[in-house]
């Protein structure tokens, strides 16, 4: 033992004290060192006896005694021990549990760690003010930084310790500890191996930081080595084995992991890896558990004990141990570890509130915990709080961007969030392009061809769902995902014959095979090689169901109503397939077919009257059909709901009236097609009568008063209806986009415009087809176009008729909501929404040109897996979203290109009030080239032979030289209106139309429908504006060229409105019908010559302007 020699005051004599038998208190000592006036260095040597004693308390007390007992002209003396206390404390704060920043003040009243922190730090100050020399300052100033997890600091301060003692054995651990913490570990390595060499004995062993830079640096072996000494060296070191321990479970991952160790990959050396594996599954185990008996308070350890627990699923005493780690850790990354383990824990015993609680805990000390991260986001999504989830995964998948489980996360929740399915799509594509990339790195490094790589994918759920959300965007993407996951459930040998086969996954194969674009035989073969997989799958099924009857008496039952629903699904599909394809006698037979198996299935009867009436024009044969259909179930509403829309088709109004009515009052009155049906109805005869009332000649006379009453009556009972609709399905955008129009009919269009947004919105933000479909898949609500009370003199109004393009919600309610913006005097926004309803029904029609096959709105890919897959009836999983493989028609080829014209004309009408309310030229100049656009498309001019008539141009149609006609207003509010079409004279004036100039030299005969002649018309009028608006523009904001760029175009005008003069008084003799006045034309093509006068003195005004600014400018 050590013995203390004492000397005693104004003596020779020394007092010996061992410090073996030290005083229970150091008090006593202390007393004793201040009645021998003893130097301070002895309370320093006393202190640390007390301390090595692992009585920290009394080597405080005894240190701060000494400093108290500092004489003032030696303030030297007691830097040593100010050093001293402040290490103690260091030591004492590192031996305490890790706080959050916001429990630090709680602690700091009673001792806790950042009030030892503080007082070291004071004492350090104290000490380097008295003494800049003493190395011991600078080497506590850097394990207080290295305590507070300031690598940078700590390395300052170890540096000026070295630059004082170079051979500091504790700087220099401490230095290559904070190289370590900055990951710099080819630095640190060599320090530590200096470490070594001055005292390879020396505590702490500088083999485990050596070990640690060597692992860094991916010599693993040395690493290993390096701690297998340590632990030579001292056998009682529990570091060395925790290290140890966790190479070898690290080790491991990389054994089992064929994206690393080829013989995981390779089927013939799978079971050796395997077994090195269990190896060093055994090694790491018994190096934990030597970890464990030699320091059980290590937190580190209690963590990778629980981490093994959590893995053999013992739940409880995963959760104790890292219970008892939160209690143990001593730095915050082990208190965020910790916290993570008790979080994974309940979660996986379905304790999500608590999981979620330990999760935040956790992410409350260490935010870039990607785990915590990770599993906080399962927990939102657990707690359906999507955007909060969708931002935990983002931040994850910011740290790891070809995470797997992060992307197959993001793309799940984006696929149940609406109008964000591009986007789950997106991140599912990322999914599987990192897994392909993976796989055909691997084969690569197996040395095997990587041309197919759906062999590696493992989980056919990727492309399951990834194929639900194609459906809707592109047949062949959905084909080929749906084929992969077959593939992969085939590997796995959940093929035909398996129990955990999905076949309604085959039936989309089939259905999804037929829109690829490939002639309609292959594409009938296909399909039946789909219905014949079905059926093999159905035999297997019933045999196996039979072997396991007396075991499993209820299984096999239910299995085989599942399958037979789905073989009638199939069937159906098949046979909408042939109906859409014209192969009307296939079709027929398959229904018969699903009739003769299943009597009960009323849809396949219901398709029977929809080909009757629709394809073959029987409509009494398609209501003998229904009238089946409903005495095998008079309470189906389908039947009834078909036969008023049959009704309507016949024009027999009041009986579908009453079809419609009886299913209300009957069947189910809260059926919402009949009362979407019934508003359109009253609509409709509110519609009539407002048109009856106009027709009267006498707006004051009875007759006309009683229709508008009736008018109003009918709109308010059409609200009731459509209101009645919403209420019991608020996304019903038929019965609002219906309740719109009824408005804007009612002259409310403020109202109506904010309702017609409403419907476009939804519509946009994928909830899905909003029209209202018929339960037979065909039969659309109408959605018929507003119109606007302006229009051109003598013009009827434009009506937009909706065929198969009317199922269209979003464009319908794009157009009417252009419509009230321009009610309304908002001309910008109702531009802006007429241009993207054009390009909307351009991108359709291209996308139902370009696949052969249509896919509009209402003719979307079944999805089959849902129907069926839960055992429901087979009418659900086919009636309502049956495919459709037609080709576009000649018929809606034809109605989507008059549609076209008609919202072209729109946003001219649009355009030109705009522009003329302005006084803004450009767009005026854009109204001017969509019309000419229009007309030359639709090859309209004026004959060639009319223009060479030197009468029309001399003929004298104005009534003054400068006079603008006296309706002029009115006509330049009709250019491009609802009745008004648009306008297009050749750009050059001279071109020639669909008459032509007759090879034989004889004038052609003058064919211009009245359309034709007031799309010349408005093409005229928008030219002579925009030659006026040049005209009047500043002289300084023109040029020269839009001087006689207007003043060609108004010759152009002038001639165009002379012969609509004249021509349209010749076709007044003979009684033809007119869109627009020849008086109005004839005073237009006066005003016209007036205004070339005036632009002829503009352009010489131009011309000195230019010239003058020129010679200025040089």
């Amino acid at each position: 033992s050590c013995v203390i020699e004492v000397p005693i005051d104004n003596s020779n004599d020394v007092l010996e004290i061992d410090c073996s038998q030290l005083p229970e208190h150091a008090s006593e000592i202390c007393d004793i060192l201040e009645n021998e006036g003893s130097a301070l260095r002895f309370y320093r040597l006393f202190a640390l006896e007390y301390y090595r004693q692992g009585l920290a308390e009394e080597a405080v007390f005894a240190l701060k005694r000494g400093i108290a007992n500092a004489k003032a002209n030696d303030q030297t003396a007691k830097v040593p021990l100010l050093n001293f206390l402040a290490s103690v404390y260091v030591q004492k704060a590192k031996a305490m549990p890790a706080t959050r920043p916001a429990a630090a003040s709680a602690a700091a009243g009673d001792g806790g760690r950042d009030m030892l922190l503080q007082m070291a730090t004071a004492l350090l100050t104290e000490a380097e003010r008295i003494s800049r020399t003493d190395p011991n300052t600078y080497l506590v100033k850097g394990m207080l930084a290295m305590t507070k997890r300031l690598p940078d600091a700590a390395l300052i301060q170890f540096n000026n310790t070295l630059r004082i003692a170079p051979l500091c054995l504790a700087a220099l651990l401490g230095k290559a500890r904070a190289l370590y913490g900055r990951r710099q570990f080819q630095q640190a390595l060599a320090i530590y191996q200096q470490a070594l060499t001055l005292r390879p004995t020396g505590k702490p062993d500088p083999r485990i930081g050596i070990g640690m830079c060597l692992y860094r640096l991916g010599h693993t072996d040395d690493a290993r080595r390096a701690l297998k000494r340590a632990t030579d060296i001292d056998p009682a070191a529990a570091a060395p084995h925790l290290l140890l321990a966790t190479m070898e479970l690290n080790e491991i991952k990389r054994k089992v992991d064929p994206r690393i160790n080829r013989k995981a990959a390779d089927p013939a050396t799978l079971e050796g890896a395997l077994a090195e594996a269990a190896e060093c599954l055994r090694s790491a185990m018994a190096h934990l558990q030597r970890a464990y008996e030699l320091q059980p308070g290590n937190a580190a350890t209690l963590i990778c004990l629980a981490d093994r627990l959590f893995c053999k699923s013992d739940y409880a005493g995963a959760r104790g141990l890292a219970e008892r780690a939160l209690g143990a850790s001593d730095t915050m990354a082990l208190q965020a570890e910790a916290h993570y383990q008790v979080g994974r824990v309940y979660h996986a015993e379905k304790q999500f509130d608590l999981a979620y609680e330990a999760y935040q805990r956790c992410l409350a000390i260490n935010e870039r915990h990607s785990l915590a991260r990770y599993g906080l986001g399962q927990m939102q999504l657990q707690r359906t709080d999507m955007s909060s989830a969708e931002a935990a995964f983002q931040r994850v998948l910011e740290r790891h961007p070809r995470c797997v489980e992060v992307l197959r996360a993001l793309g799940y929740l984006h696929a149940r969030l609406p109008n964000t399915k591009a986007k789950a799509l997106e991140y599912y594509e990322r999914e599987m392009q990192v897994l392909a990339e993976e796989a055909a790195e691997h084969a690569k490094g197996l040395g095997r061809p990587a041309d197919d790589v759906a062999e590696w994918f493992d989980d056919a759920n990727l492309f399951l769902e990834a194929g639900l959300l194609y459906e809707g965007v592109s047949a062949k993407k959905a084909r080929r995902a749906y084929a992969v996951a077959a593939r992969v459930l085939e590997r796995k040998g959940c093929g035909s014959g398996s129990d955990d086969a999905i076949p309604e996954l085959w039936n989309n194969l089939g259905v999804l095979s037929q829109l690829t674009g490939e002639p309609d035989e292959a594409s009938s073969a296909a399909y039946s090689q789909a219905t014949e997989r079905c059926i093999r799958m159905l035999d297997d099924v019933r045999a196996r169901a039979a072997d396991r009857k007396t075991a499993h008496p209820s299984r096999p039952s239910n299995e085989l109503r599942r399958l037979e629903n789905t073989l009638a699904t199939t069937t159906y599909n098949a046979a909408r397939f042939y109906e859409h394809c014209d192969l009307w006698e296939r079709a027929e037979r398959l229904y018969q077919d699903i009739l003769t198996r299943i009597p009960a299935y009323t849809d396949a009867r219901l398709r029977l009257a929809y080909v009757a009436f629709f394809y073959r024009g029987d409509s009494e044969g398609a209501l003998a059909h229904i009238g089946q259909a409903i005495e095998a179930d008079a309470k189906r509403p389908t039947a009834w709901l078909m036969r008023g829309s049959i009704e309507l088709h016949r024009k027999n109004v009041q009986d579908a009236r009453r079809a419609f009515e009886h299913v209300l009052k009957d069947i189910a009155k809260h059926d919402v097609y009949a009362l979407c049906s019934l508003g359109n109805y009253y609509l409709a005869a509110g519609k009539s009568e407002s048109t009856r009332a106009a027709s009267e000649p006498n707006s004051a006379s009875s007759a006309a008063k009683k229709a508008r009453d009736l008018s109003i009556q009918n709109y308010k009972r059409a609200l009731e209806f459509f209101d009645k609709c919403l209420q019991l399905d608020e996304r019903c955008a038929a019965a609002a986009h219906g309740a719109a129009i009824a408005i804007a009919e009612r002259g409310f269009a403020t109202e109506a415009r904010r309702l017609f947004q409403e419907v476009r919105d939804a519509a946009t933000s994928g909830l899905g087809p909003l029209a209202l479909c018929n339960p037979a898949g065909e039969l659309v609500c109408k959605t018929p176009g507003l119109t606007t009370a302006a229009a051109a003199p003598g013009a009827a109004p434009l009506r937009l008729d909706d065929m198969r393009v009317g199922c269209d919600v979003l464009l319908w309610s794009g157009i009417n909501t252009a419509h009230a913006c321009v009610e309304i005097g908002n001309y910008r926004q109702a531009i802006l929404v007429y241009e993207a309803c054009v390009k909307r029904i351009h991108d359709t029609t291209a996308a139902l040109e370009n696949a052969g096959s249509a896919c509009d709105a209402d003719r979307l890919v079944i999805s089959a897996l849902e129907g069926a897959a839960n055992g429901a009836r087979p009418e659900g999983a086919g009636a309502t979203d049956a495919p459709v493989a037609a080709k576009m028609s000649k018929a809606e080829r034809s109605e989507r290109q008059r549609v076209t014209r008609d919202l072209r004309l729109y946003l001219v009408r649009a355009q030109y009030i705009q522009a003329k309310s302005t006084k803004d030229v450009n767009i005026m100049r854009a109204a001017l080239q969509e019309i000419r656009a229009l007309c030359a498309e639709a090859d309209i001019s004026i004959p060639e032979a009319e223009l060479k008539d030197d009468s029309l141009l001399s003929e004298d149609p104005g009534t003054g030289e400068d006079k603008k006609p006296d309706a002029e207003s009115d006509a330049e509010a009709g250019a491009g209106s609802d009745a008004a079409g648009a306008l297009a004279l050749a750009g050059n004036g001279n071109s020639n139309d669909a008459a032509g100039t007759a090879s034989d030299g004889k004038k052609p005969r003058i064919r211009l429908s009245p359309e034709d002649s007031l799309l010349l018309f408005d093409l005229a009028l928008v030219e002579q504006l925009v030659a006026q608006l040049a005209s009047d523009m500043p002289i300084s904001q023109r040029s020269l060229q839009d001087v006689d760029t207007a003043t060609s175009d108004l010759e152009r005008s002038t001639t165009a409105f002379t012969f609509l003069a004249s021509w349209g008084k010749s076709m007044q003799k003979k009684h033809h019908k007119l869109l627009y006045s020849p008086r109005l034309a004839s005073e237009r093509a006066g005003y016209g010559k007036s205004l070339v006068a005036k632009l002829a003195r503009k352009r010489q005004e131009q011309v000195d302007f230019e010239r003058q600014r020129q010679e200025q400018a040089e």
